[in-house]
Formats: C-alpha cells, sequence, structure tokens
C-alpha cells in the first residue's frame, strides 16, 4: 500500500457525479492520502459516496469556465497539506507502483501537452499534483484566467510563477512517468487522463459494462468518439459494441458508430485465446502451432508453480503489452527466460519492451540473441530492424528489413519499415517503391499510406502526396491525437456564404505553415475562423483573411463546415510551383515589438542581431535527430560583430553569450523578438515557421533525411522566401553544418561591412 500522508486527493464535479466518485475510488486503491475530498453540489438521488470520501458542497459549476475559475482562484481554502492530487471524472490512478518521490519535489506535474514543441508543455491539468504553495501563488491579482486553467498556469503564467514565487515545474522525463493523455505511454505511468484512454487502462469487459453509464453528453462528445476509434485500433470488439451502442442511443443517425458496430459484430466471434490452432499474438497471421508455438519446448515444458509454461507466459506478457502495461509485460517475459534462458519469443518481446522505452542499448542485444536461436523467424528480423534503425544504424536496419521479407515477402508491415529505412538513408525513390509494395499487399494499411505522402511530398509531388496526406486520419501514430470537430467536413464546395472552421492539428510548426491558405478560402467569399494552439491565437488573428482566432478548449461560435488546416493544400490543388508563398504574412504585436525593440536598444556598432534556436521536442528519436547540441554552435559565438540572443523558451544552463530575454518564453513575445532581428539561425522547429511567416531572414540547420516540407536538395524554400537551408552532408554530422553557417555569417558580415 502506498501512503502519501501529504497528498489530498481531490476531484471537482457537478455534472457527472457517479463517474466522479468511480474516479475517486480508483484513485484510492493501493494509495492512502491524507484526505479525499469530493467537491460537488448534491449527490443524485441512489448516488452514495464510498467509505473514506468526505463531500464538500460546493456551488454548481455549469461550464468548463466556471470550473477552471474555480481550480485557479478558489480551491486553495480546502487544501491544508503540502500537495493535491487533483482528479477529474476521465482520469485516474492506474499504477501505484509508477509513484516517484521526486513527483512532490515539484509544484506541477501533469502530462504532456503533445502539440507544442517548446519548453512549456508540461500541464495537462486533467490528472495533477499541484503544491499549496502554487495554489497560494495562484492568488496574485496578475494572474488571471486565460483559456483555460491548466493552460493559463502552465503557459501563460508560467515564466511569472518561475520567476516570482519559484514555482517548479517537472520536467518533461518526469511528467511522462507521472501521466499520459494525447500520447501513448511508455510503460504505465502513475495515472492517466481522456475519456479516449479508457480502453488503454481497463479491461474491454470492464470498459464494455461502463459504457451504459454514460450520459448522453458524455455520449455525444468528441471524446466518445475518439474512444470508440481508439477501441477499433485495438480490436476490442466487445467495447467497440458498447461504445458505439451507447452512440447510438444519444445520435441515432451517426454513421461512424453505425460502422463500428457492424465491424464489432463481424469480428466478435472471434477467439482471443492462444491455442495452437488460433492466430499467433506476434501478429504474423500464421497459426500460433506454425509459428511461435513452433519454437516451443517439446515433450514437457518447465513450468512456474503456478503452471505456466514460458509459451503461456510470453502470451500473456504480449496481452499486457498490447494494453501498454510493459511492467507486466517485462516480469512475464522475465519469468519465462528464468524456466528457459534461451527461449526465442521471450527474448524477442522483452527487448521489444526495451525499444517501446526508447532502451536500445537493452533492446539490441536481445534482439540479436533471438534472431540467432531462431533465424527463420520473420517478425523477429522485423523488429530487429526497427531498433536498429532507431539506433541510427541505417544500413544494418534495411539489411534486417530484407532478411524479414526474403523470410516473409508478403510481410506489408517490413517492406513499409524498409521504407522508412531506406528514407533516412535519403533513399526517398526507393522508399516510395517499398511503400507502393506495401499497399499492393495490404491496400488499406494506413501507416503505409502515411508514410507514402511523406515521401511524395519529399520529392515535390504534391498531386498525390496531399492525397495520400488523408489517411493521416486513420493511422494509429496520429488518429488520436487529431482533434475532432461536429458538423460537415468542407470539402472544397461551395463557400460563399458560408462560415468556414480552420482546425489545427500536430505541432506549433505545422499551424504556422499552413494559415497561408486561410486567404484563399477567404477569397472564395468564406468567412474564415481558427480554432488552434492557445499560444498561437493572437499570432493566427493577424493573418489575412482570418475573421476570428481560438485557442483549443474555448466556445467556438457557430460554423457551416469545418476543414483541417493541413489538408487545405490538396483541397486547393497546391504544388511547390503555387505555393502562396508572401514576403510574410503574420504580424508580431506591435505594442510587445515595440517594447522589446526599445529593449534591445540601437546599435551604433552596426553589430547583427542573430537569433538563435538549436533544439526542439525531444521525446522521441526521430524528433531528437532534428535537435543540435548548443556545444556544436559554440565557434558561431566567437565570430565578432554578432550580437546573440537566444529563442529557447528554456534557460540555458552553459555559460555562453547569449541574451536571454523573458519575451522568448511564450510565442507572442518569442515572435516580437523575432521580429527585431537581423537574422535568425534555427533548427526544423517551430521557431523556423515563425520566423519565415514574419518575413524575417531565416536560416534553417536541417538534419540529413529532412522532414518533407524542406524536399531533398534545395537551397532555398518555396514555402519560405526568406528562408536558406543548410544540409547535414551525413547522418549526425552538424559540425559541417556549423561549418557552413559560419562561413556564411562571415560572408554576411563582410557584405554588411561595404
Amino acid at each position: 500500500m502506498l501512503t502519501l500522508p501529504g497528498v489530498t486527493l481531490v476531484c471537482i464535479d457537478t455534472v457527472n457525479h457517479a463517474l466522479a466518485l468511480r474516479a475517486l475510488k480508483k484513485s484510492r486503491t493501493a494509495v492512502n492520502y491524507a484526505r479525499t475530498l469530493f467537491l460537488t453540489d448534491a449527490l443524485p438521488n441512489g448516488v452514495v459516496a464510498p467509505p473514506g470520501i468526505d463531500i464538500v458542497a460546493i456551488s454548481p459549476l455549469d461550464s468548463r469556465g466556471a470550473y477552471s475559475r474555480f481550480v485557479l482562484k478558489h480551491l486553495l481554502p480546502f487544501v491544508e497539506t503540502k500537495h493535491l492530487l487533483l482528479v477529474q471524472w476521465d482520469g485516474y490512478v492506474v499504477n501505484p507502483k509508477a509513484w516517484d518521490a521526486t513527483f512532490s519535489d515539484t509544484d506541477y506535474v501533469g502530462a504532456k501537452w503533445h502539440w507544442y514543441d517548446d519548453g512549456m508543455r508540461v500541464g495537462n491539468g486533467g490528472f495533477t499534483l499541484r503544491s499549496r504553495k502554487l495554489l497560494q501563488a495562484l492568488q496574485d491579482p496578475r494572474i488571471e484566467l486565460v483559456d483555460l486553467e491548466d493552460t493559463t498556469i502552465g503557459r501563460t503564467f508560467r515564466s511569472l510563477l518561475e520567476r516570482d514565487y519559484g514555482i517548479r515545474f517537472a520536467d518533461e522525463a518526469l511528467a511522462d512517468r507521472f501521466a499520459f493523455e494525447a500520447a501513448y505511454p511508455i510503460g504505465m505511468p502513475f495515472g492517466f487522463h481522456g475519456l479516449f484512454n479508457f480502453c488503454r487502462v481497463m479491461p474491454a469487459a470492464e470498459l464494455a459494462a461502463l459504457a451504459s453509464q454514460f450520459s448522453d453528453a458524455i455520449a455525444a462528445s468528441l471524446q466518445m468518439k475518439a474512444l470508440l476509434r481508439n477501441c477499433v485500433a485495438l480490436n476490442q470488439w466487445a467495447a467497440v459494441s458498447a461504445v458505439a451502442r451507447r452512440i447510438l442511443l444519444a445520435a441515432p443517425d451517426d454513421s461512424e458508430a453505425r460502422q463500428a458496430l457492424t465491424l464489432a459484430s463481424a469480428n466478435s466471434a472471434r477467439n482471443v485465446g492462444v491455442s495452437r490452432n488460433d492466430p499467433c499474438p506476434c501478429g504474423s497471421g500464421r497459426r500460433y502451432k506454425l509459428c511461435h508455438g513452433s519454437i516451443d519446448a517439446p515433450d514437457a515444458p518447465a513450468a512456474t508453480a503456478a503452471g505456466l509454461t514460458a509459451a503461456a507466459l510470453v502470451a500473456r506478457g504480449i496481452e499486457a503489452q498490447q494494453r501498454f502495461d510493459l511492467e507486466a509485460a517485462e516480469r512475464d517475459y522475465q519469468t519465462a527466460l528464468a524456466l528457459d534462458p534461451e527461449y526465442p519469443p521471450a527474448l524477442h518481446y522483452l527487448g521489444v519492451v526495451h525499444y517501446q522505452r526508447h532502451q536500445l542499448d537493452e533492446a539490441l542485444p536481445l534482439l540479436e540473441r533471438a534472431v540467432q536461436a531462431a533465424p527463420r523467424e520473420p517478425e523477429f528480423h522485423n523488429n530487429l530492424g526497427l531498433a536498429l534503425a532507431a539506433a541510427q544504424r541505417a544500413s544494418e536496419a534495411v539489411a534486417a528489413f530484407r532478411q524479414a521479407l526474403a523470410l516473409k515477402p508478403d510481410h506489408a508491415g517490413a517492406w513499409s519499415n524498409l521504407g522508412l529505412a531506406l528514407q533516412g538513408r535519403n533513399e526517398v525513390s526507393g522508399a516510395v517503391a517499398a511503400f507502393r509494395r506495401a499497399l499492393e499487399l495490404a491496400p488499406n494499411f494506413a501507416q503505409a499510406h502515411w508514410n507514402l505522402a511523406l515521401a511524395l511530398l519529399a520529392l515535390g509531388d504534391y498531386t498525390e502526396g496531399f492525397r495520400e496526406y488523408e489517411w493521416r486520419f486513420a493511422a494509429q501514430e496520429l488518429a488520436a491525437q487529431l482533434p475532432v470537430y461536429a458538423g460537415p467536413r468542407w470539402d472544397g464546395a461551395e463557400a460563399a456564404g458560408r462560415t468556414i472552421l480552420l482546425t489545427a492539428e500536430q505541432g506549433l510548426g505545422d499551424t504556422l505553415q499552413a494559415i497561408r491558405f486561410a486567404p484563399l478560402v477567404a477569397a472564395r467569399g468564406a468567412r474564415v475562423i481558427v480554432s488552434a494552439q492557445p499560444t498561437l491565437k493572437r499570432l493566427l488573428a493577424s493573418a489575412p483573411g482570418v475573421a476570428v482566432a481560438y485557442g483549443f478548449g474555448e466556445g467556438i461560435s457557430a460554423y457551416d463546415a469545418h476543414v483541417p488546416l493541413l489538408s487545405l493544400a490538396g483541397i486547393l490543388d497546391i504544388t511547390p510551383a503555387t505555393i502562396p508563398a508572401p514576403p510574410s504574412y503574420l504580424t508580431a504585436d506591435p505594442a510587445h515589438t515595440s517594447e522589446i525593440g526599445d529593449r534591445i536598444g540601437t546599435r551604433s556598432d552596426r553589430a547583427l542581431n542573430v537569433g538563435i534556436c538549436w533544439a526542439g521536442a525531444t521525446e522521441t528519436p526521430e524528433k531528437a535527430r532534428r535537435s543540435c547540441s548548443l556545444s556544436t554552435l559554440s565557434p558561431l559565438f566567437a565570430l565578432p560583430g554578432i550580437r546573440w540572443f537566444s529563442l529557447q523558451p528554456t534557460d540555458i544552463v552553459e555559460s555562453t553569450p547569449l541574451v536571454e530575454l523573458d519575451a522568448r518564453r511564450d510565442f507572442d513575445g518569442t515572435a516580437a523578438l523575432v521580429s527585431q532581428l537581423d537574422l535568425v539561425l534555427s533548427v526544423d522547429t517551430s521557431v523556423a515557421h515563425l520566423a519565415g511567416a514574419l518575413g524575417k531572414p531565416v536560416w534553417v540547420m536541417l538534419r540529413f533525411a529532412p522532414d518533407w516540407r524542406w524536399m531533398l536538395a534545395p537551397s532555398s524554400s518555396p514555402w519560405y522566401p526568406t528562408a536558406r537551408l543548410f544540409r547535414q552532408p551525413a547522418p549526425g554530422d552538424w559540425s559541417s553544418v556549423a561549418q557552413s553557417v559560419g562561413t556564411a555569417l562571415i560572408e554576411r558580415l563582410r557584405a554588411q561591412a561595404g
């Protein structure tokens, strides 16, 4: 039993009383708190609080705004302990063993916001540990609600809280161990938030039973639709059926729910056990007796005291792994290896566990041993290739995928993975051929369509590329992260006199790049409104053609149709030659810009003011490869005649000549700072897109195999006329990039000197 004497467990809810009490009860399983509080108006008839939960009366909270104002300004009197764990009805503790004492060394820790790529991404408020010190700091009259309470704390006023009150926000690695929301967890953190994640934290049978308790409002919500899609993706057919039926009770004409119900009926008879004639749980498509069952120990295999053989343990481990419970899976695989140290499936899947945790040094030896023990197993070679690719051993990864395909030529997944490995070597035409072969074998393979889209776009084939790009809505990598909006989707048809909602997705840079299409929609006679990341709200409102910009979570005025921003290029038949690329299309706040200009001051010495951003998001190896170490760029700081300004939102630990202004800590401030600079030097992150959109000269430092929008060879970009591209000549070679940038800076200084 975990004991947390310094923590009060709190839930605030005046709408979903029974579900809120369920979340509190779940959070109390195997955890003792100083006190448990349910702040609510009144319990409905038939709803009874379990023992140990104190009911505290408050006035009804009839909106998200009312809830946010209460949390921000009125929660303090109810909490006497050093910390509180604030949960909502759709988030609770799921893994008490994941508790880390360092959680309580912070003043705020919650799941990451995946859609930001700066240093302020820790803050989801649906399941958070907060200190009483933070609640006291929030009484500062300068702190007022902006959007929702979590973004108000974690972004809008984070700099003030850190500077004036010493508030400590958790780093991203600690946040990942604490909770998950939009991004899939690595292992099972302490808790989670989000109705759409219920399928990942409870057995399908429990979810199926719970679905009937959802209100009509929940059943008709966008989160319920996302839950349905996730259940389908995980093949949880009993849950799919129950969730779809509940949606249809609230919305009888919902076509997606009807399709899901039909799909569930077709699959409900499938036996999920692992008998000899069942499909192997490895996903190969073969019968278990002809796949991993054939590798099992002959005759009388060793067993645990509970009678479980290595094969049974691996089968159970795979089920846990599919639920993202990596700790349970690891225990089963290790127990299997204690019975048989060279049992290939246990070696293999334990390696996969380490791979999922990005622990490549542990994963690769296990995956290699599995391949040596069972060299005829195509899936083993395929997963070894994935780990090799993550370790930037591209040539070895290609060889592993080719070996998998030699054993199983119709392995669509291996063809797709081969394409990714080839693309990592900048062999994009070969990658396209591999993706097409995968789709010949599996025409509805969403991930292969998505991979093909990115390769085609990198080659400049925007017509087919953007058509394939629409498959992102079905690709598991992105589907759960994409916002869902009610109403019809605009397909480019008649727009005159209609209000069209443009919806942001993915990263800040994607939004900044694609908002350029708003004037083209407005030119068709539409009133254009935008829903996007809150930190971009003011900037997007300055874009030509945009009538109103909303932050995610805000109430949106009526609209006739919606369309994702990143779908507009395809709808508008954009090609590299027709990209709308004005000198600038966004404007920094004039007052903020003037203030920054005063702080930078006048330059009598004709020094060049250069902003620099060397790192973006690094939560995956793929994204980390976009970033460069500050030490690699340090020779640039010795060049005379340059004043360097940091555009990183976080403070620098190293000793450097960089000027750090507080303005860089939020996007409006960064935009104002960029507008006052002579040049921006950035890796492929949102700062590069911001500079290009503001019309500032921007030099972009690119990894060897860059993102599709930078294409493959040119030193210029059709998207940003002011951009100059500096490319790695080989994977990981940032030193050569720094040397090229240094040479270009010297030339720029000479030209400026006349």
